[in-house]
């Protein structure tokens, strides 16, 4: 009885499961081992997967993301561990309202950040009008490498941490509070309290934390669509899915659009695996 009411409940996820994601999958990995030749399909096996390895603008893409997420991921982890601590001193109805106020803003759509960001990084624009005001010259948001990498960065982090804020108060509100005060029993500070017992337990949220931005940056492709219209001075700002994006819908390669697609699929693959490993490892 219990076995057939947990079908019906399933059924629902497994059908939008199957049109969602199944369904697609499977369309896609028959078009990476296809070709358009002559106005006809031809069957290419693994050629398009040698092609997109081979592809140094894709594999260039990769490391953009590294970038991105030396510059991205201490900030918004920093800024939502403190601000997860800082509403543990509210009430519970206070707390609520603080997470739902800091979630707020990652509501906004990734492209409404990148227009919004661009007239203020645009020369003449806000940023580089108030630089100069003291004195400074104007920066190249959108032709410099770097300032290119930041004026990305900026978008991404605009968002704020709420997402990460709810992840930091859901594993804190999980730490019994005879915890902090055994280590007042002790004589341990505040800040060795937070050093010795709290990070360590919230490691798993971090690597989680760390795992979401990686995993985030790569599936973007608005912002650099609508600051650069390319991938930034020298590709310099492409991420994976923006190549996917160029290659099938710009440069009209579908096929080797697809078997990009699944090479990504398989790197996202390796790093959640790579995350719950790591996870295991601090947790011993």
């Amino acid at each position: 009885m219990k076995t057939r009411a947990a079908l019906i409940l399933i059924i629902p996820a497994a059908f939008f499961f199957a049109i969602s994601f199944a369904a697609p999958l499977i369309m896609v990995g028959r078009l990476s081992v296809y070709t358009l030749e002559g106005g006809r399909e031809v069957f290419v096996g693994l050629r398009n997967y040698a092609r997109a390895l081979a592809d140094p603008h894709f594999l260039k893409s990769f490391v953009n993301v590294f970038w991105f997420v030396l510059m991205i991921t201490p900030v918004s982890i920093s800024m939502a561990y403190w601000i997860s601590m800082l509403l543990q001193h509210f009430s519970h109805r206070m707390q609520g309202v603080g997470r739902f106020i800091v979630y707020v803003p990652s509501l906004t759509s990734g492209l409404i950040m990148a227009v919004l960001w661009r007239w203020i990084l645009a020369r003449g624009g806000l940023l580089n009008s108030f630089l100069m005001h003291f004195g400074m010259r104007e920066i190249g948001w959108f032709g410099e490498q770097w300032p290119a990498r930041i004026s990305v960065a900026l978008v991404a982090l605009s968002g704020g941490p709420g997402l990460f804020v709810i992840l930091f108060s859901a594993a804190l509100l999980a730490i019994p509070d005879e915890l902090r005060e055994a280590a007042k029993i002790d004589g341990a500070t505040d800040g060795q309290y937070r050093r010795m017992v709290l990070r360590p337990l919230l490691m798993p949220t971090i690597l989680l934390a760390v795992m979401l931005t990686i995993i985030g940056t790569m599936q973007t492709w608005e912002v650099m669509y609508v600051i650069f219209k390319s991938g930034g001075p020298r590709g310099v700002c492409a991420t994976p899915v923006y190549e996917i994006f160029m290659t099938a819908f710009m440069y009209g390669r579908p096929y080797l659009a697809s078997a990009k697609g699944l090479l990504l699929l398989v790197v996202i693959g390796a790093i959640v695996a790579a995350q719950r490993r790591v996870e295991v490892w601090a947790g011993q």
